[in-house]
């Protein structure tokens, strides 16, 4: 049997174990806080975009984007995995890594107006892409709306509100004629 002498082995033992490449430690995904939550990420620089979402604890949220004096409203689902947020909503889908946002202490009710689709039936407006639903307030457009419904004979319409929310319990305020579209159902 071949002996080794200690300083053969250790050489030999040592060219056999590869060198550890380094551990990357990453700082554990920011936690969600307690819903209903307004979180806001603040503008980089004077005239960049301020958005602003109320994450509510039915799966919707409310989003602001506020750009100098301007202000833009969107109403969607939100989702959230492994310290990211997912918005989507009537006007895009949105990623946001949830550390760059702060929790506002109070809730903010933004109110909107909110662009909306959903089917009505005369009594209850039930929004497409959340499953949600409200009774509507007594506005002229909501009255128009309910005039359309009984011109169907009854059956449920899908349109198109801008309206924003009111009051407790919640309720939208339709704020302009809406928009009747071409199906009876949600667009799948």
């Amino acid at each position: 049997m071949p002996r080794f002498s200690a300083w053969a082995l250790a050489a030999l033992i040592g060219c056999a174990q590869a060198p550890t490449p380094p551990v990357e430690v990453k700082p554990p995904p920011q936690a969600l806080p307690a819903l209903p939550a307004t979180l806001v990420n603040d503008a980089d620089c004077p005239g960049c975009l301020e958005v602003t979402v109320t994450l509510r604890p039915d799966g919707s949220y409310l989003l602001r984007d506020q750009l100098g004096a301007s202000e833009f409203y969107d109403f969607g689902r939100w989702r959230y995995a492994q310290g990211t947020l997912e918005l989507t909503g009537e006007r895009d889908t949105r990623r946001y890594d949830l550390a760059k946002f702060r929790k506002n202490p109070q809730v903010e009710r933004l109110r909107g107006p909110f662009r909306m689709v959903g089917v009505y039936d005369g009594t209850t407006f039930k929004e497409c892409r959340t499953g949600l639903a409200w009774k509507l307030d007594e506005t002229r457009a909501a009255e128009n709306l309910r005039g359309e419904v009984s011109k169907a004979q009854g059956n449920p319409v899908l349109v198109l509100i801008d309206a924003q929310f009111e009051g407790e319990p919640e309720i939208l305020r339709v704020l302009r004629p809406a928009s009747v579209l071409d199906a009876r159902g949600c667009p799948r």
